[in-house]
């Protein structure tokens, strides 16, 4: 991870950080080719521990080579704290190898600590492991989200942290029949086994004591928990003859009781296999991970469940419902007759931009703004009535201004040289340095007529990503906004006298005056200008500082009295700048 993404890591990793509520334990564990952590054991929410993980996320720096996510996880799970829920957030931007042996490690912690443990994975970039963001979060009972390189993570980021903060939802049960064959536990007679072929690589023991008569197959087999804003999707397979319920119930147990939703099932014919495909699908998908209900049905609980066994239903699956998989693949034969079809190809003539002088980057604005307006013709026939095509190039070398031209000439027919395309390096979640080194160089002196030219003030009242972390930097780990040197300069004022004067003549004396009112100040400018394009990435802060209000006025009608006050301030300053 490196440059743009790594910068957009940094800041989503930074308000991830100011968003945390002041009674959580937190760590940050960075990896690559090896890996470490910020502090030996997770450290509770403070002042002192803020302060050290947010200078950590503005100084984090592509130096821990390839991405090996397997001891992040493992060593995350071992430091973690046994006496309280745990959640993991994984962002990675790489590729790996070893996915199922990641999702092994999750696997055995989340049986462990059951729904105490959730994972959320964000893979960042177009070259991340799909297959591992999803695998990860899909083991942790979590969810995956992806960002191009041109979004903005921060907002994904925020919404997971609020997904995971809610009192997690348990025991979900859907019931799809009358009779819930998924519980049921009595006994029956097993299916009889298919005999084993001579031929087969087989020679497990037997397989004659694993229940396989299923009449219900639901997939996923547990139910993931689910989170707003996030598609669930439940899939059940019914044996013939199994009529489902005309009402589907799903309940669940949450911090405030039981719940419960029915949802009327509307007969529907449904022309084609789609919705089955999906589903066998999904099914295959939890044969690998196992966790199917081949795996998971109490009948088979402590069970030996081989490998064969396993092969064997994927590979039904796979060749009824055409589906790749380990097992399964398929081979397109396009059948076409074997005369010679001949097209005649007409020249065409081709427009390709002039080379332009690589001199500072007045090249990088003319291309990128259409500066290339010159065109010369560069096709011609040749005297066999082939085409050739001469193209000089010019490319800046990447280390230096210098350029390298090359000269080529080929037939259309030929194949066309592979690009390079430039370097590519991937890490995961990794310590970083903001400011880009010399190399021992001296920094170029600016000119005295720019040296000499009055800094240049920032207008706070503008809604932008830049106001956004300078404002939110002013933010203590409590959730209050103090009055001090940082707070007065960001809204170019010296103090609040006039409105502390204003507010003990109309409402009287207030304990702790000024932090009352740089805290709701600066919850107004949140409101007023700051959530007017970013108020999801904000607005757990936001809440932080209402806490924070709340507790050092309790009073409602007079704290509502200050706020308004503290509105009619931030409108008034915002009139001043303009």
């Amino acid at each position: 991870m490196s440059g743009e993404p790594m910068k957009k890591a940094a800041e989503a990793l930074e308000l991830l950080l100011r968003s945390i509520s002041e009674d959580c334990y937190f760590n940050v564990v960075s990896f690559g080719s090896h890996h470490d952590s910020l502090f030996p054991k997770s450290q509770l929410y403070s002042e002192e521990s803020l302060s050290e993980a947010i200078n950590f996320a503005q100084t984090m720096s592509a130096n821990y080579g390839g991405t090996e996510v397997y001891n992040a996880p493992k060593w995350t799970f071992k430091n973690s704290r046994n006496d309280m829920p745990t959640t993991v957030f994984l962002i990675t931007d790489g590729e790996v190898w070893d996915v199922n042996q990641i999702v092994e490690v999750i696997r055995i912690n989340e049986e462990k600590k059951s729904s105490d443990l959730r994972l959320f994975s964000l893979g960042i970039g177009d070259a991340v492991s799909h297959h591992l963001v999803e695998s990860v979060a899909r083991t942790g009972k979590g969810y995956a989200q992806f960002v191009t390189n041109s979004e903005r993570i921060d907002k994904k980021v925020i919404g997971m942290l609020k997904n995971a903060l809610k009192p997690p939802i348990k025991d979900y049960e859907i019931t799809w029949t009358d009779n819930n064959f998924l519980e049921s536990t009595k006994d029956e007679e097993p299916d009889m086994m298919q005999d084993i072929n001579f031929t087969s690589d087989n020679v497990s023991s037997s397989t004659s004591d694993i229940f396989i008569d299923f009449k219900v197959q639901q997939v996923p087999y547990f139910i993931p928990p689910i989170y707003p804003g996030v598609r669930f999707i439940v899939y059940c397979i019914l044996k013939k003859n199994i009529e489902p319920c005309k009402v589907i119930s799903l309940k669940a147990t949450s911090q405030d009781g039981p719940m419960k939703l029915d949802i009327p099932l509307d007969p529907v014919t449904l022309q084609g296999s789609i919705i089955h495909r999906l589903a066998a699908r999904k099914l295959i998908q939890d044969l690998d991970d196992k966790i199917s209900f081949l795996h998971k049905n109490p009948k088979n609980v402590g069970k030996n469940i081989p490998d064969s066994l396993v092969k064997d239903n994927i590979i039904k699956l796979g060749k009824t419902f055409n589906l790749a998989s380990k097992y399964t693949s398929f081979i397109g034969i396009d059948e076409r007759t074997s005369e010679p079809n001949e097209v005649l190809i007409k020249p065409k003539q081709i427009n390709v931009p002039q080379s332009v002088p690589a001199s500072g980057s007045h090249v990088g604005k003319q291309l990128g703004v259409g500066g290339a307006k010159r065109h010369r013709q560069i096709l011609r026939d040749d005297d066999d009535g082939n085409t050739l095509m001469t193209i000089k190039r010019t490319a800046r070398k990447a280390t230096g201004g210098t350029t390298t031209t090359a000269r080529r000439s080929t037939r259309v027919k030929q194949t066309a040289r592979k690009s390079t395309g430039g370097t590519t390096t991937t890490v995961g979640r990794i310590r970083y340095t903001a400011r880009k080194s010399t190399g021992g160089k001296a920094p170029t002196k600016l000119p005295d007529s720019l040296a000499s030219q009055p800094e240049i003030k920032i207008n706070h009242k503008e809604s932008n990503i830049k106001n956004l972390f300078e404002f939110l930097g002013l933010q203590s780990f409590n959730g209050k906004f103090l009055p001090n040197e940082s707070f007065y300069n960001f809204f170019y004022k010296n103090d609040l006298n006039d409105l502390k004067q204003e507010i003990k003549e109309e409402i009287g004396e207030i304990k702790e005056i000024e932090e009352v009112l740089s805290t709701c100040i600066s919850m107004k400018y949140l409101e007023i200008i700051v959530f007017e394009n970013f108020k999801d990435e904000c607005e757990m802060c936001y809440e932080k500082a209402e806490k924070a209000l709340k507790k050092m006025v309790e009073n409602d009608e007079k704290r509502n009295a200050i706020s308004e006050k503290a509105k009619e301030w931030i409108h008034n300053w915002v009139n001043e700048q303009e």
